[in-house]
């Protein structure tokens, strides 16, 4: 199983805007001397803090399917992958007008975008009994 956690640039936005929050409950905690604003501070810190040493899982792909956290989807489902604009867009069930399709930005994982296109593409053609002709 391959894990794909959200990328640094992304995370250290969200670390940013926590911390410009923890600052704030920091100073109503000094000034109104209040012990819940105090606590609300360090717990804002202490999630800044886990965001950054463990960022959250983006995708898991394994053989039998991708998770994300919204979806759980098996390869044979999926009907066509395709890139455009920054997304990963993974087409599922038969094609028409009620046709589901499940949207990856590729900006949250970074750097390991272009691994994790290639690994989804792998993987769909080994479900579907596809190999590269040599």
């Amino acid at each position: 199983m391959t894990t794909y956690r959200l990328d640094r640039a992304p995370a250290l936005a969200v670390v940013g805007v926590v911390v410009v929050v923890a600052a704030v409950t920091g100073f109503v905690a000094f000034v109104a001397t209040s012990a819940l604003a105090g606590v609300v501070t360090v717990l804002l810190l202490l999630a800044a803090v886990v965001l950054v040493a463990r960022p959250p899982v983006v995708a898991r792909l394994d053989a039998h399917g991708i998770r994300t956290r919204r979806a759980r989807e098996r390869w044979v489902d999926v009907a066509d992958v395709s890139v455009r604009d920054g997304m990963l867009l993974l087409a599922l069930g038969e094609e028409g007008a009620d046709q589901k399709a499940l949207r990856l930005s590729l900006a949250t994982v970074g750097a390991r975008a272009p691994e994790l296109v290639r690994e989804v593409y792998d993987r769909l053609n080994t479900a579907h009994g596809y190999r590269r002709f040599e």
